[in-house]
This record gives C-alpha cells, structure tokens and sequence, in this order.
C-alpha cells in the first residue's frame, strides 16, 4: 500500500512538474513572440519618410500578417503584454499615419470627405453605425468611379484601407450579419476597382 502512494505520489508531482514546465515554455513563447513583434514595430517605422510606396505596402501587408498570428495567440497575454501588443499596434499605425500624410498631404483627407461624407471622422466609427459607413463609401464610389483614373482608384482604396483599419478596432463588438453585409460591399469595392483596371 505505501508503496503504491509513494508510485502515485511520484507520478503526480511528476504530472505538476512537467504542466508548470509547459506553462512556462508558453509564457516565454509569448514573451518572445512580443520581442520579435517590437523589434519589427521599430524598424518598420524608423525613417517611414524615407520609404518608397512598394516597400510600405510591404511593410503594411507584413503588419497584417503578423498581427493576425498574435490576435489569435492573445488569450494567453497577460494583461501586461497585452497592452503592450496594443500600444505596439498602436504605434504601427500612427507611423501608417504619417506616411499617408507624407504620401498624400491633404489628399487623403480631401478623398475621405468626398467618400466618406458625413463619416469622414472615423473616430465616430462603431459597431451600430459601421455598415452605414460602407454604404456611404459604396454609395459614393459607384456615382464617382466612371471620371476615375489609376491615382483616384488608389485613393479610394487607401480610404477603404483607413475605414478596414478602424474597423477592426470595434471588431469583437459587430454583429456577425454586420460582417457579412460589410464583406460584401468590400468585394463590390475590389470588383468595380477590377472591372476599372480591365
């Protein structure tokens, strides 16, 4: 009998040993994939005015990439690394900020307030009026679209791009048939941007 306690003891504490172990490697995975994250959140933003258009695009892409791969692995941040992630995100996307501002000057603003209207103050953005935004911005793109030329197409989508941006902001928060309406106007966006292209 006491032996039997003693192989169950043995196991148990071996058991605990190996979750703890477990639990640890995880917590430094985090932890490492958050360095990695910040060590890129610092050079894709130093010098943003020195980038050509391909390489921040690049850069954009890779940020989208990356920040889905840790989304999906925040369950398992602290609330410390947590607010990290976001102030890193953060700062990725005022970097973004300056390099339309750069790029575009008051274009951008200019091309928001003809697309966008009365929602062209995204800060206004949430999950109950979102759709309506879209609609606005779809409403707008099919009664312009036809005068466009290839630079009035790469400001509309840099308007889309700013909107998707806010968007996924309050995502967490939109009812899923908001979605589903909101991806279909986004696919009309790509296919009237297609059919201009042709």
């Amino acid at each position: 009998m006491k032996r039997t306690f003693r192989i169950l003891t043995t196991i148990l504490f071996t058991i605990s040993l190996v979750a703890s172990s477990c639990s640890a490697t995880r917590e430094q995975q985090v932890e490492d994939d958050l360095a990695d994250f910040r060590a890129w959140v610092s050079n894709a933003t130093s010098n943003v005015a020195e980038r050509t258009e391909e390489d921040w695009k690049r850069a954009r892409e890779d940020f989208k990439t990356r920040t889905e791969e840790l989304d999906r692995k925040q369950d398992n941040f602290s609330a410390e690394l947590r607010q990290d992630y976001q102030s890193l995100k953060q700062e990725f996307r005022n970097a973004d900020e300056e390099y339309q501002r750069h790029v575009t000057g008051e274009d951008l603003a200019e091309w928001e307030q003809r697309l966008l209207g009365q929602w062209a103050d995204l800060d206004s953005l949430n999950e109950t009026n979102v759709r309506e935004v879209y609609i606005a911005l779809l409403e707008n793109v099919r009664a312009q679209k036809d005068s466009w030329d290839n630079e009035d197409w790469e400001m509309a989508e840099r308007v889309l791009e700013k909107l998707n941006e806010r968007k996924d902001d309050i995502n967490g928060n939109i009812p899923t048939d908001t979605e589903v309406k909101i991806k279909a106007l986004q696919m009309e966006f790509r296919t009237l941007e297609t059919a201009a292209d042709m």
